[in-house]
């Protein structure tokens, strides 16, 4: 895939508790843009648990799961403020919401692309991002896939979402995050299956 044509996003912090997502579809993968889309937003989250500190995962993991549940549940894939929360030098402890993409190249921004491998599109991280900023990109591209998703795709990332707090309950933090992502993907796929439900697009290429 060329450069030009690798699905991509953006997570840029214009201000205390603010987020835009810009999201860029790209070509290349042969997969439905919601299906990179999904594995954007869990490689953020995986390559950030990939750089915590042992001693953080599991609260990480909590932050993970309450995001999960919280997109399950929502009729319109808003999620109730002060789901994903963010600690500020100023003003403590804040909800981050999401807001329009700016553009401004002075921000804060956190990025994504999925590129080819020998075992398929895989999620890489562009630059050194700290652990805590790939885990609060993560998450706020969670809250905007939620919002473009319909019912079964929300359920669908709740699921993978529940699929990546498994393997890292399960599996070293160390090993590579294209396999969190692999697996939680293959544990949506497979919870919708057992419950005899269709695969929505964002799983169409699940193992399984």
């Amino acid at each position: 895939m060329g450069r030009a044509a690798k699905p991509m996003i953006d997570v840029e912090f214009p201000g205390a508790g603010l987020a835009g997502v810009r999201v860029s579809p790209g070509t290349g993968t042969g997969r439905p843009p919601e299906a990179d889309r999904l594995d954007l937003a869990l490689g953020l989250i995986a390559w950030g648990v990939h750089r915590t500190h042992e001693d953080e995962v599991r609260p990480a993991a909590d932050r993970v799961r309450e995001l999960a549940t919280a997109v399950a549940a929502s009729d319109d894939g808003r999620v109730p403020e002060g789901t994903v929360r963010v600690v500020t030098r100023t003003q403590g402890l804040v909800p981050v919401q999401l807001a329009s993409w700016s553009g401004d190249r002075g921000l804060t921004r956190v990025r994504a692309e999925i590129s080819h491998s020998a075992v398929g599109p895989v999620p890489l991280i562009k630059g050194s991002p700290s652990a805590g900023m790939l885990m609060l990109a993560g998450l706020c591209a969670v809250m905007d896939d939620a919002e473009r998703s319909d019912a079964d795709g929300r359920l669908a990332l709740a699921l993978a979402l529940e699929g990546l707090i498994a393997w890292y309950a399960e599996a070293h933090r160390m090993t590579p995050a294209r396999d969190a992502v692999r697996s939680a993907r293959a544990h949506a796929a497979d919870r919708l299956r057992s419950a005899g439900r269709d695969l929505p697009p964002s799983l169409w290429d699940a193992p399984g």
